[in-house]
């Protein structure tokens, strides 16, 4: 899955005998199947043809109803019947060790064996980092694949972060969803955050389905946006968003409405206020060019609307109740001071500041969802907005007590699940990707 350097053509790759060597695989480029390179077990193979494997491996992909020409080639020593597993341990991770690295100090007598081996790629006592990247940010998932026969013949660490599990920059970490998409896809491909910076960089994203869909409402309704306001780049970032509102105003959003949740979870506790200040200030800017933008309500990201896995619909109906209703306990005139004030009380951080809304001058809402309005939800990574997409979307809804369901044109910035097609629009289309690792498995 990591590939600084490309893969060449016809490069045969050679492999020693002696099992006390060091053995310097070829890496991958992005879009480049790993599923070829799976870890060999027993005695090592003496060769690995790309040309070779990939005519034996992919002829070529089926027609409708066909079955699959292309198959594993078979393989030098594991014989049939042994078993080959992936084992994802969601929460590991490799790190420096320290008497306050938790895994390092606990007892683990069977991962410790597994790495007891003479030809292995990574001495974990003398920290090396020839053959492999310790991830030094903590990450909060880590995959580990091996392949055996009775026991391990090496193992590596591989990159859980940036470029390497097709990330925007080395700067963003990884976390469980992009671990086990790149798991599973067994490929580098472009995840949600840089599938929506190439949209967004590429104007395609004003060009799309899903975005001309919430564009009929802009003439006579409002635009509102839904999501977490963070630079942290696990759900959602600001930049994109400020693109996004800079997008939309040129594309005939007359009327934006921003319904924040406040993070303190990806970004330091304490943040939301320069992410406010932040965005109050690109929202004036728009008012000075004619477009009617402001923040219409807001509360904390663990609190209120970013439930996940159906655990508490109480979330997600504070949330309702705030951006769809404009009710809540909590009134203030502007977003700035509703957060600032929130967060005097000793016990309230970010995460889980409550709902609150903005009042005009009149002492109404500013931005309650109505009949006629577009709502986009511009979190990229899916399971916080799953929840809210079918409060959103769906008829017969019975999760809690929606009051009032209004007639809107509702996207996601992506598809947040594929077999439920929810949402049925979105901006930015997912990629579309073959032959996973799931496939060979």
């Amino acid at each position: 899955l990591v590939a600084p350097r490309p893969f060449q053509r016809k490069q045969a790759w050679p492999i020693p005998t002696n099992k006390n060597s060091a053995i310097s695989p070829p890496l991958l480029s992005e879009g480049q199947n790993p599923a070829k390179l799976l870890p060999c077990s027993g005695a090592l193979l003496q060769e690995l043809s790309f040309d070779h494997t990939s005519r034996r491996m992919m002829a070529r992909r089926p027609g409708a109803g066909e079955e699959r020409p292309w198959k594993l080639a078979e393989h030098a020593r594991l014989g049939k019947g042994k078993v080959v597993g992936v084992v994802v341990l969601d929460g590991w991770g490799e790190a420096p060790p320290d008497p306050f690295n938790c895994i390092h100090v606990a007892d683990t007598p069977t991962l410790d064996a597994l790495k007891k081996v003479s030809a292995s790629l990574f001495s974990h006592a003398a920290s090396s980092v020839r053959f492999g990247s310790v991830p030094t940010c903590g990450c909060r998932s880590f995959a580990c694949v091996v392949a055996w026969q009775g026991a391990p013949e090496r193992w590596r660490l591989i990159k859980a972060h940036g470029t390497a599990v097709g990330l925007p920059t080395d700067d963003d970490m990884g976390n469980s969803e992009v671990g086990h998409n790149a798991l599973g896809a067994g490929q580098i491909y472009a995840q949600g955050a840089k599938l929506v910076d190439l949209a967004l960089a590429s104007g395609k994203i004003y060009e799309g389905e899903g975005f001309k869909y919430i564009q009929q409402s802009f003439e006579t309704g409002t635009l509102h946006l839904i999501g977490l306001l963070s630079d942290g780049g696990v759900h959602s970032r600001i930049d994109q968003l400020q693109l996004l509102l800079k997008g939309a105003s040129e594309h005939g959003a007359k009327r934006i409405r921003v319904h924040i949740l406040t993070d303190g979870r990806d970004v330091l506790d304490g943040s939301s206020v320069t992410f406010v200040e932040t965005l109050e200030n690109d929202l004036a800017k728009l008012r000075e060019k004619g477009v009617d933008a402001r923040i219409a309500s807001g509360g904390g990201r663990m609190y209120v609307t970013m439930d996940r896995y159906e655990n508490d619909w109480q979330v997600v109906k504070r949330g309702w109740d705030a951006q769809v209703l404009g009710e809540t306990p909590h009134k203030f005139p502007s977003a700035l001071e509703a957060v600032k004030k929130l967060r005097d009380d000793p016990k309230a951080n970010d995460q889980y500041l409550p709902p609150f809304v903005v009042l005009d001058e009149s002492g109404k809402p500013v931005g309650p969802i109505v009949d006629g309005d577009a709502v986009v939800t511009f979190n990229f990574r899916a399971d916080r907005m799953v929840m809210l997409a079918k409060a959103l979307e769906y008829e017969d809804f019975d999760k809690f007590d929606r009051v009032r369901f209004p007639r809107i044109r509702y996207a996601g910035m992506l598809q947040y699940d594929g077999e439920l097609k929810l949402p049925s629009h979105y901006l930015v289309a997912p990629p579309e990707i073959e032959r996973t690792s799931g496939e060979y498995l």
